[in-house]
């Protein structure tokens, strides 16, 4: 398992909420207003990629998909708790 990190910056509006709307679905949490995380796959974050950059406009905006091991996520520095979404879409603090 690793922590499924996903980053965005659309400049459209639709598209924008469209996306936010199929993370949440996803079961990610909202860490910020376009940061995303949840606990997943490696095969996870190649399916988010796939499915995101079929919505965004390539030339105008920007996605990022990150897979990151659940001990570099946890000795991340941060302020604030460090909430993932589990597979049920839950925040669990860690």
């Amino acid at each position: 398992m690793v922590v499924v990190m996903v980053v965005y910056d659309i400049s459209d509006d639709e598209v924008r909420n469209l996306v936010a709307s199929k993370l949440l679905k996803m079961g990610f949490t909202r860490i910020q207003r376009s940061v995303y995380v949840r606990r997943g796959t490696l095969g996870t974050s190649r399916y988010v990629f796939r499915l995101l950059s079929r919505i965004i406009d390539p030339l105008r905006d920007r996605l990022l998909v990150l897979s990151i091991s659940d001990r570099d996520y946890i000795s991340s520095l941060s302020i604030g708790p460090k909430a993932i979404g589990d597979t049920h879409g839950d925040n669990i603090l860690l």
